[in-house]
């Protein structure tokens, strides 16, 4: 920790000499002040503890929240730091007013579930607060994964993650964005080898398992930058062209009707994004899905109205799908 009380006083442990009698902001219990060459100064529970903002506490985290609020009120914000909300039985580790609007800037380096982390984010939400989350140095290791991509916020209107720098004292923004991967052999090469291991697992729907020759080429058609599924992409495709070869030729739909069939289809594949409006995210995949389906003469758009025209069809071999990639590619 690094705010304590002294006698109805909130002091940063920056400032904080030893021999005084501080307090936990929650829970009123004894704190004890360390300070040394090696560390940063901070605030500590008794080992027997029962608070609930006991935890340890990373050298990065400690100094990388103080930095935020110095950067904070150098920015002309009023900032406090470690600020504890009894309705949420949790402490903000900044928490500005700007305008009018209250934000938390938490400062995230050790993992987090996806539960903690909604329960987190969606807390603030019931309460006005906005929340941005800054990834530490840990998270930076790993951005392509999905343990970091379930911190993508908006800024700016794009897809971003926020990662502080206790070196630079500065934040750093990452963009993303959902587009479209170029088909490839090798890529296609990979989906079958995906598809083998996933056919071994008691959970996948037997669609994928049963399949012989070579799969519509939509299936191949990757969308990358943010990963939006819980299987690997080919698997949710298949379930998709295996619902599209049940529809009848020529059934319309509207935009919001053909999205809602396909967020319906492998409900459960869909990856939760804490930190943005509910499928916002997976509204844009669908979106850029669907495109490809218009360019493979799949559907077709009639103004705001979406037409089946054409079944995903499957090719008699795998040689026989390889030459019409090849052919797409060249």
């Amino acid at each position: 920790m690094l705010v304590a009380k002294l006698n109805d006083q909130f002091i940063n442990a920056f400032d904080a000499c030893q021999g005084k009698n501080y307090c936990c902001p929650a829970c009123g219990e004894h704190l004890v002040l360390k300070q040394g060459q090696s560390k940063i100064a901070h605030f500590a529970h008794q080992v027997n503890s029962g608070c609930v903002l006991r935890e340890g506490e990373s050298y990065e985290h400690l100094l990388g929240k103080q930095q935020i609020f110095e950067w904070a009120r150098k920015k002309g914000w009023q900032a406090e730091l470690e600020v504890y909300i009894p309705q949420l039985e949790q402490r903000a580790d900044v928490l500005l007013r700007i305008g009018g609007q209250r934000i938390v800037i938490e400062f995230q380096c050790s993992p987090l579930s996806l539960t903690a982390l909604q329960k987190r984010t969606f807390g603030y939400q019931s309460i006005g607060i906005k929340c941005y989350w800054f990834l530490g140095s840990p998270y930076k290791r790993k951005l392509n994964q999905r343990q970091t991509q379930k911190f993508v916020q908006i800024v700016n209107r794009q897809y971003t993650i926020i990662f502080w720098d206790i070196k630079a004292k500065i934040f750093r923004l990452v963009k993303l964005a959902i587009k479209e991967k170029p088909l490839s052999l090798k890529g296609v090469t990979r989906d079958y080898r995906i598809l083998h291991r996933l056919s071994l697992l008691q959970e996948i729907n037997p669609c994928v398992k049963k399949f012989t020759g070579g799969l519509p080429v939509i299936c191949h058609q990757k969308i990358w930058g943010i990963q939006v599924t819980n299987h690997p992409e080919i698997y949710w495709r298949c379930l998709v062209v295996k619902r599209l070869n049940e529809i009848p030729l020529f059934t319309s739909f509207s935009l919001n009707s053909w999205l809602y069939l396909l967020k319906e289809v492998g409900l459960t594949e869909w990856v939760k994004f804490p930190c943005l409006p509910s499928s916002r995210i997976i509204n844009d995949y669908l979106k850029v899905f669907t495109k490809q389906l218009l360019k493979s003469g799949i559907i077709m758009m009639d103004g705001q109205t979406i037409i089946l025209i054409r079944h995903p069809s499957y090719h008699r071999s795998l040689m026989n799908q390889y030459q019409e990639i090849q052919r797409l590619i060249q």
